[in-house]
């Protein structure tokens, strides 16, 4: 181990570089690595050099959070980041092993007593408000419920709806594809197209051509043309809620396709497929009852 006194803020520059250029993370875990340590040397501003972390250290910051009612679900997803973090430190040979991270105690794992699925009442509301309130421009009209349409159909994440490209979509073979660069598992999966989406696609791909959109992105904005961002979707979703008069945020549409699945008897390993989920018991979070049945098949009976 060095001896020599070495600063925090350095070390975890040299891990997020790792995770960057060796790991290749997505871009949105990488700002939450960030968020994290950049609020625990907030509140701990003792914390300058590798020497003043210890387990005492930690446990107060926790602590404080505790102390703040900050929600569980957040205590315990600080703890995960934080612990790769310190495993990273041991393996690396800056802290010495078992020192540190097998020693924090391990917040308990939240439970959702509330369903985080829409009601089909919410979903109906939701559309209803796109279609008053953007009947007049045909192009954002399109959009907008392509939007919804593609939340609800496929269950995409937020990045992964960000990401997807014309050429992601095979008209002909019903498929969309999600791709590796934008999936949180890093692999590319397919997803059949349901059809009131391929329909919603159909119309959507026709107004790009009229407008001759040359952009490979599939969402645009509506002001500039340019491919829709973080921000925008952000804004979209202040919109909605506003004039839907519903409090929703994006990623109850995937609770809302994975509930729907379970509810049509698709099996669990189906529905983690679908999902690009790395292991079954994180597709057990999202669903309470599973039975077994095609996967195509219910995808083309559902109906929001």
């Amino acid at each position: 181990m060095n001896n020599e006194p070495q600063n925090i803020n350095i070390l975890f520059e040299q891990y997020i570089d790792e995770c960057r250029y060796i790991k290749q993370l997505r871009t949105a875990t990488i700002k939450s690595y960030q968020e994290v340590f950049s609020n625990i040397k907030k509140q701990l501003p003792e914390l300058v050099n590798i020497e003043d972390l210890s387990v005492g250290l930690v446990m107060k910051f926790f602590s404080q959070l505790g102390r703040r009612n900050t929600r569980s679900s957040t205590i315990r997803s600080y703890y995960d980041r934080l612990m790769v973090f310190f495993r990273w430190l041991e393996n690396n040979g800056t802290l010495e092993k078992g020192s540190l991270a097998s020693r924090i105690t391990k917040p308990p794992r939240p439970k959702y007593e509330d369903s985080k699925a829409l009601k089909t009442e919410d979903i109906s509301s939701i559309q209803s408000a796109i279609v008053l309130h953007s009947s007049h421009d045909s192009f954002q009209l399109n959009r907008d419920i392509l939007i919804i349409s593609l939340l609800l159909y496929t269950g995409i994440r937020k990045g992964e709806l960000l990401g997807l490209r014309i050429q992601d979509i095979d008209m002909k073979e019903r498929t969309l594809m999600v791709n590796s660069e934008t999936s949180k598992s890093k692999k590319n999966r397919c997803i059949p197209i349901n059809p009131t989406l391929y329909m919603y696609l159909k119309r959507y791909l026709n107004e790009l051509r009229e407008k001759s959109v040359t952009s490979s992105f599939l969402l645009r904005s509506c002001k500039t043309k340019e491919p829709l961002t973080h921000h925008g979707l952000k804004h979209w979703v202040v919109r909605y809620n506003e004039r839907s008069g519903i409090s929703f945020h994006l990623h109850q549409f995937r609770h809302t396709f994975a509930c729907k699945l379970a509810k049509e008897n698709v099996d669990l390993v189906s529905i983690k497929a679908l999902l690009g989920h790395s292991s079954i018991s994180m597709t057990e979070r999202y669903l309470r009852s599973i039975g077994t049945d095609g996967l195509k098949e219910a995808l083309e009976r559902l109906q929001f």
